[in-house]
């Protein structure tokens, strides 16, 4: 199992490679993992038919040399449809490995125990990450994607060949002297009745018969729908995500499948242990309504450690279901029968896995991870819904004889009444929870998601229609998001100023202004922040990470226009990044000035500032605790960074050249009394300046707006000044 598995987890790691060499698109290459799934879903076709002539001595082997075969096939394959159909062939062959491999677990362990058995195949599912991931990232990184196939046809025939070696038919037929007498005794009737009917039954309508037995049968084979479409629709697209939002390598994704895999190889070793102790029933049931919450956080976070922990975690909490369920699920039907009804399973498995790729082959495009995630999310709570009313077979009778002993009880009511009450107070919590946790989790998620608003988005005006020259230019940040703009050359002045907009804007903020000092000589670098305009990425972190590109700016205008003195300028968010960037390259004699419009003074003093302005019906306001308190944790959290390292007041003091402090009167979201002048009096430049514009229109962002002529005269005069400075400097 695990030499077959770690051929198939092995493809939605290298798709990217694989894609390429093909001349294909990567969605194209993912869909391999539908086809690998439909045709693994059709062994049970076969084991219903053939099932008392399919010996798993004599079959895994074959099974091997079908998966050699089909490894070959993609090795040399020429274009896609070849590679689909190797694909195909795997699949089949690791359809039938799987259900004769568990079936014979199942028959040689009582279920009281087989929690821990059946850990030996959630560790081979998951170890196939932790061992093929890597090395097979590794050798598409360094000797293209084709040897993988080539490795993995070694090592599956060498499997082949040795499982030949090990008594699989010997400990199946130990399966009546290591179960308990109770199973025994509820079994081998059923075992004589199965015989027979399989015999007479040897069609299509056998396995509809297996299936819908009873509504436990009912929902084995469903659950196994959504369980496994809900996990595999997020890990196909996992490995595109980190290349598409983070520039992630191959090397460097390996290293997360890597995380992933030893995470999920705990979490089955430790499923095992669990379900024994406290039930099959409760650690499924559990663990797949922590993979739903699990699901919607792991696309909400930044690059960085986090991602990594939480990724490992889900992995963990995913495989925590596997032994519980195979053990679980084995006990529904006789011995005679696992095979055939695991093999059920695993069909209705790899169809969930066609669904859910397929839609996320949609999704991904549109709405990236997130949707995806969503998507799989659903599927999972699918999961939840089919597993809670599927009870332990030991425990049924029980169950049942208690609840008739209650039904006479004269407490009968009172307990029922305890029940309900236990039920409201459940559902208040959750109510109580996701008000005070999940809305400032949902409001840090659609800041950090923000993007240009939509009357921006839809110009198309440039800056030659107010007689400029200027160029399409883009460049790289530090942290290797693509950044675009427009470049307009100095005319009269050795000096070059860098414009940077804020959130929800982009370049078009900037232009007017812009315009006007290039109309004054000034060079001039329009830009689109990250998630901004034309500049792709896939979270805004307010100014923190944009600090990255308004370093990439300066270094390209000093590519581009080597001996220009620069002058950084932005506006709100655009100002804070400028600030913090000013403030690491305190030292760089090429930067002169800054010029900082509407900036904030710290991220901790502007959430709890935007919360303090929320006001619910009747005038009530938000309370800073918990909200904004968890509005700075969960954002800081997820962005990747420490709220206190977000200070501008403290980035202010680093800064040795003059800064100019621009805000409005009517600026109620960054005032003047509590932002601008602790930041003007924390300038330790003594050409520091500060233009501050009276006007009902000067809002937030609008100090330019309310007066064009005296916004640029300022801007004018301050430049100069730090022109001359700069040119009297030593």
């Amino acid at each position: 199992m695990l030499a077959a598995l770690i051929d198939s987890q092995v493809v939605a790691a290298i798709t990217p490679q694989v894609a390429t060499g093909l001349r294909s698109a990567p969605t194209q290459v993912a869909a391999s993992v539908t086809i690998y799934a439909v045709a693994a879903a059709t062994v049970a076709l076969l084991l219903g038919r053939f099932a008392p002539r399919v010996d798993a001595v004599v079959w895994l082997p074959r099974a091997a040399l079908l998966f050699v075969v089909a490894n070959l096939l993609a090795t040399f394959a020429p274009r896609l449809a070849i590679f689909w159909t190797a694909r195909a062939l795997a699949g089949f062959a690791g359809g039938l490995v799987s259900a004769l491999a568990i079936a014979a677990l199942a028959n040689a362990s009582a279920y009281k125990r087989r929690g821990r058995q059946m850990s030996g195949v959630a560790i081979s599912y998951f170890l196939a990450p932790v061992l093929g991931v890597p090395v097979g990232t590794w050798l598409a990184g360094r000797f293209g994607w084709r040897v993988v196939f080539g490795a993995t046809a070694v090592l599956v025939g060498l499997t082949g060949l040795l499982v030949r070696q090990f008594p699989l038919r010997a400990a199946t037929e130990q399966a009546d002297t290591t179960t308990d007498a109770q199973t025994d005794a509820t079994t081998d009737s059923a075992n004589a009745a199965t015989r027979a009917q399989t015999k007479s039954e040897a069609s299509l309508g056998a396995l509809w018969r297996l299936a819908w037995r009873s509504s436990a049968t009912r929902r084995g084979i469903v659950s196994a729908f959504f369980i496994s479409g809900g996990l595999v629709g997020l890990t196909t697209y996992l490995g595109a995500w980190l290349f598409d939002a983070f520039h992630e390598g191959p090397r460097e994704v390996g290293a997360i499948y890597a995380v992933a895999g030893l995470g999920a190889v705990v979490g089955g070793a430790a499923g095992g242990m669990l379900a024994d102790l406290y039930g099959k029933r409760r650690v499924a049931i559990g663990s797949s309504v922590l993979m739903v919450a699990l699901l919607v956080l792991l696309p909400s976070f930044n690059r960085g450690t986090a991602l990594w922990i939480l990724i490992g975690v889900t992995a963990f909490v995913a495989a925590l279901r596997v032994a519980p369920l195979q053990a679980l699920i084995t006990e529904l039907v006789a011995p005679a029968e696992r095979a055939t009804y695991v093999a059920l399973r695993n069909g209705m498995s790899q169809l969930g896995i066609a669904v859910a790729v397929a839609v996320g082959a949609r999704f991904y495009p549109r709405f990236g991870l997130m949707g995806v995630a969503l998507w799989c999310a659903l599927l999972t709570l699918g999961a939840w819904l089919s597993l809670r009313k599927l009870h332990e077979p030991q425990g049924e009778s029980a169950t049942a004889e208690r609840a008739g002993a209650a039904s006479d009880s004269p407490r009968v009511v009172a307990r029922r009444s305890r029940r309900v009450l236990r039920k409201l107070a459940y559902v208040v919590c959750v109510l109580a929870l996701l008000i005070v946790v999940g809305l400032p989790w949902l409001l840090s998620f659609a800041v950090t998601k923000a993007g240009t608003r939509p009357d921006e988005r839809r110009r198309t005006d440039t800056p030659a229609q107010q007689g400029a020259s200027y160029e399409d230019v883009a460049f790289t940040s530090t942290d290797s998001n693509q950044l675009s703009g427009w470049y307009l050359p100095a005319r009269t002045h050795g000096v070059t100023v860098i414009m940077t907009h804020g959130l929800f804007r982009s370049r078009y903020e900037m232009l007017d202004r812009g315009i006007e000092l290039w109309r004054a000589g000034y060079g001039v670098l329009l830009y689109d922040l990250r998630r901004h305009g034309r500049s792709p990425a896939e979270f805004s972190t307010i100014g923190y990470d944009e600090r990255h590109d308004v370093a990439a700016a300066v270094a390209f205008v000093r590519a581009r226009a080597p001996g220009q003195k620069i002058v950084l300028m932005g506006v709100s968010m655009g100002a804070a990044a400028t600030l913090l960037a000013a403030a690491e390259a305190a030292d760089d004699k090429d930067i002169i000035a800054v010029v900082a419009d509407s900036s904030f003074l710290s991220f901790t003093d502007t959430v709890r500032h935007h919360v303090s302005l929320i006001h619910l019906p009747r005038g009530v306001g938000v309370p800073p605790f918990p909200f904004a308190t968890l509005l700075i944790k969960f954002t800081a959290w997820r962005m990747n960074f420490r709220a206190d390292d977000f200070d501008l007041l403290r980035a202010v003091r680093q800064i040795k050249r003059p800064v100019l402090f621009i805000g409005g009167t009517n600026d109620q979201r960054m005032p003047i009394a509590t932002v601008l002048e602790p930041l003007y009096a924390a300038a330790t430049s003594p050409l520091k300046r500060k233009l501050i514009v009276a006007d009902e229109k000067a809002t937030h962002g609008h100090a330019y707006d309310a007066d064009p002529a005296g916004y640029i005269a300022a801007v004018r005069e301050f430049l100069q000044t730090a022109e001359q400075a700069a040119q009297a400097a030593p």
